[in-house]
């Protein structure tokens, strides 16, 4: 081949022929890559928005929620039955007591209530006894007297006349069973079916321990003399914001929005 018949001219065109295919492609390139970052935005901004709005959706439901409350009277109000579940309370044992049916008076003859010379009338507690045997002129003052004598293995027991005249006996501990007996017990009240007496429980109030109380120093009077109140609105929107913040959705009331 003789340089003759080489073309610079034919060379040229087609360096510059490459060069604007090569430029052809790169801004096809970038078209496609522009295009794919616009996509990339328009999508972030719509999920964004989607998020937003539902963030906002669940704020303006919870405000509504508390104006009516504060509207209503109920804002930080515990409610009743809130109060009586979260007082504390204690069961304690409670002494057998027994009340016979019969009116009495100290001064009654234990004959006039039929009950014989030689008569005996039993009170057993625990493992102790205490029997009362008639004179034939003693009375329902004599036989409280020997229950209350509290000697030595005697029934455990108190006796008394209530204001209707009825024999009350009531044991000394918590944990006795006592039982009046003879044949002469219906005839002080206590029959058959109403002669056993067992402890029994209730149910009192706790006793609180007052929390501690501290005098306010100088510092703290001044302090709460300056102490700074915010208006309704200033209120409402930190309240919005704190549900917003709450929510998961990140920024201010304003940045959701614009």
């Amino acid at each position: 081949m003789s340089i003759g018949s080489i073309s610079f001219w034919q060379l040229d065109q087609n360096y510059w022929a490459q060069g604007k295919q090569r430029d052809n492609y790169l801004a096809a390139t970038t078209s496609v890559i522009n295009a794919m970052g616009s996509a990339q935005a328009a999508l972030g901004k719509g999920l964004a928005s989607i998020a937003n709005q539902t963030a906002l959706n669940r704020v303006n439901t919870q405000l509504s929620q508390e104006i009516q409350n504060v509207l209503s009277g109920n804002a930080g109000q515990p409610s009743s039955s809130t109060t009586a579940s979260s007082t504390p309370t204690k069961t304690i044992p409670v002494a057998a007591t027994g009340t016979g049916t019969k009116s009495l008076s100290i001064s009654t003859p234990l004959s006039l209530l039929g009950i014989l010379s030689g008569g005996t009338i039993t009170i057993s507690a625990g493992k102790n006894l205490t029997t009362y045997t008639t004179t034939g002129t003693d009375t329902v003052g004599d036989l409280l007297k020997a229950i209350n004598a509290n000697d030595f293995g005697s029934a455990q027991v108190t006796a008394s006349l209530n204001h209707s005249g009825n024999l009350v006996l009531t044991s000394k501990n918590t944990s006795d069973v006592f039982v009046v007996s003879g044949l002469y017990a219906s005839n002080i009240g206590f029959g058959a079916g109403h002669n056993t007496f067992t402890p029994t429980k209730t149910t009192v109030p706790s006793p609180s321990t007052p929390a501690p109380t501290q005098s306010p120093s100088k510092t703290s009077s001044t302090a709460s003399t300056a102490k700074s109140y915010s208006t309704p609105a200033t209120q409402m929107v930190s309240t919005a914001a704190s549900l917003l913040g709450d929510s998961g959705v990140a920024g201010s009331l304003v940045d959701m929005l614009s």
